[in-house]
């Protein structure tokens, strides 16, 4: 198998494996948004790690969950999109949902980048937390699933009725 890393691959994937790597990258989110959540629980709690703590958190994220959307739509958009009826209105979906992702985390680390000690933005940052948290378990409970991302299309018997 190619070790994909982070970066988008260079052709099309088998519907396992980007599944695969999906959930291997949730793992490390994960990771990354538990320690910021920590972060974020001790500034609440006026003991910040650093001044600048829980603005870089904040980048972290965004770097991030950038290059995580991207990488989820070069592997799973072409494979939805080819899964008929179904699967374009899924690939539609996904893309709304991360255009709303991007929207909230640019904005986010604008402040954060404009106002890195504004005492809100642990407030934030424990949100932004617990959000994409609840998203990616609802991403792979619903989409990120053998009976969603599959590389074998049904096709529907039209002369049949």
């Amino acid at each position: 198998m190619m070790n994909l890393g982070w970066c988008a691959p260079p052709r099309r994937i088998d519907a396992q494996t980007a599944r695969q790597n999906v959930h291997k990258q949730h793992d490390r989110i994960r990771g990354l948004l538990d320690r910021a959540r920590a972060v974020a629980e001790l500034a609440l709690d006026g003991h910040a790690p650093s001044a600048d703590a829980v603005a870089s958190a904040i980048g972290d994220i965004h770097t991030t969950i950038t290059v995580h959307l991207a990488f989820e739509e070069s592997v799973l958009l072409p494979i939805l999109n080819d899964d008929l009826p179904l699967g374009p209105e899924r690939a539609r979906r996904l893309v709304e949902e991360h255009a709303h992702q991007r929207t909230m985390l640019e904005a986010l680390h604008r402040e954060a980048c404009a106002g890195p000690l504004v005492p809100t933005l642990a407030a934030k940052l424990a949100f932004l937390t617990s959000w994409l948290l609840t998203d990616m378990e609802e991403e792979e409970r619903t989409l990120v699933t053998p009976e969603t991302v599959r590389d074998d299309a049904i096709i529907i018997d039209q002369d049949g009725g």
